[in-house]
């Protein structure tokens, strides 16, 4: 999501050709399907094994490893930047910022690299040499960037705080009136309150243990949206439990192009500590409740989310049925207050436009 926002800012240049890469172009199609595969299946079912190589790959020991897989990788991707021949690389994860670091380093050394960190954490694999310029969330994470670099040797990198690069719909969010009319739009009432259920394209979020806070009683006003993104089996599975026990307390959908005037609409957002995710809803203003994140990065987004920009962390039902309540029990005026300080606070819709401005002018 934050490279498709680089390129539909980057495409508004008439002097720029813009091509969005993928480091899986590099390999055989059934190697791809594999590593995606397991990938999503360890988090799905052994999130455990994740956070185990997470918090490996950020000790000081993993270093030889990533230089290894980035020699292999620039091998099999050299090929296609040679035939790319890119002035400026923007990249928005540790595997193809190593690639072109070594390609950079190898053959290209007039080529521009600019690294977007789309995290509210740093891992160390991304800090590579030959990177022109980091840019981050949080002033926290420019100062973990340069620490980062110092400890592997390292010349101290050039980092901008801009925010996390978000798509042109998350430039303006609505105000109170479009917010009114929204909510109209999508049917629901002056007095539902409604929270919003995503967990990303994958829909990588329990939305069938969660909507059990349905049954709770203090909860009756509570209406549940759930968007399960592209995962189907979900969306049947929940479709089912809205026929037969909650009705129309829980409307479900699939994959949704208009996340930003969902977000924008609702009442508040539950939904896994991924960073684009969480940064969408801060440029909405929306109160984030994160569900059980995912061991590694996840845990750390919910960490700087709760500490920094008032987001809520729920490990079970219980406590999720409360945060819930709590922020139902506040007055209309008292909500739009902090969805306006919040937005202001810790929204940074325009983030993608600022990036690309600094990257032109590099």
């Amino acid at each position: 999501m934050a490279s498709q926002a680089l390129a539909e800012a980057l495409s508004e240049n008439p002097h720029l050709c813009v091509e969005q890469g993928d480091v899986f172009r590099f390999f055989p199609q059934w190697i791809s399907r594999l590593f995606l595969g397991g990938y999503g299946w360890v988090l799905r079912h052994c999130p455990v094994l994740y956070a185990l190589s997470y918090r490996w790959g950020n000790g000081g020991g993993s270093l030889w490893v990533r230089n290894a897989l980035n020699a292999l990788l620039c091998r099999l991707g050299k090929a296609y930047l040679d035939r790319e021949a890119p002035d400026i690389v923007i990249s928005t994860h540790a595997t193809p910022t190593g690639i072109v670091s070594r390609y950079k380093r190898l053959w290209h050394p007039g080529l521009r690299l600019a690294v977007v960190v789309t995290d509210f954490t740093v891992h160390q694999w991304l800090v590579c040499p030959g990177a022109d310029t980091y840019y981050v969330a949080a002033p926290e994470l420019a100062e973990t960037v340069r620490e980062l670099a110092a400890r592997n040797g390292l010349e101290p990198p050039r980092v901008l705080v801009t925010g996390i690069p978000l798509r042109k719909a998350f430039t303006c969010p609505g105000g109170e009136p479009d917010r009114t009319a929204l909510r109209r739009r999508y049917g629901w009432q002056d007095g539902d309150f409604v929270c919003l259920a995503a967990g990303g394209g994958g829909g990588l979020l329990p939305m069938e243990e969660m909507c059990a806070v349905l049954d709770r009683p203090g909860l009756e006003f509570l209406r549940i949206v759930a968007v399960t993104g592209r995962n189907e089996a979900l969306r049947h599975r929940l479709a089912g439990l809205a026929r037969t026990r909650y009705g129309a307390r829980l409307t479900v959908w699939g994959f949704r192009n208009d996340m930003a005037d969902l977000f924008t609409a609702c009442d508040t957002v539950v939904s896994k500590a991924g960073g684009v995710s969480a940064a969408e809803t801060l440029a909405c203003g929306v109160p984030l409740i994160i569900y059980r994140p995912l061991p590694g990065q996840e845990e750390k987004n919910a960490a700087f989310l709760s500490s920094c920009c008032g987001a809520s962390t729920a490990a079970d039902t219980d406590t999720l049925a409360a945060l819930l309540r709590s922020a139902a029990a506040k007055s209309a005026a008292e909500r739009d207050g902090e969805r306006a300080a919040l937005r202001r606070r810790c929204g940074h819709g325009e983030a993608a436009a600022v990036v690309v401005r600094d990257i032109i002018y590099m």
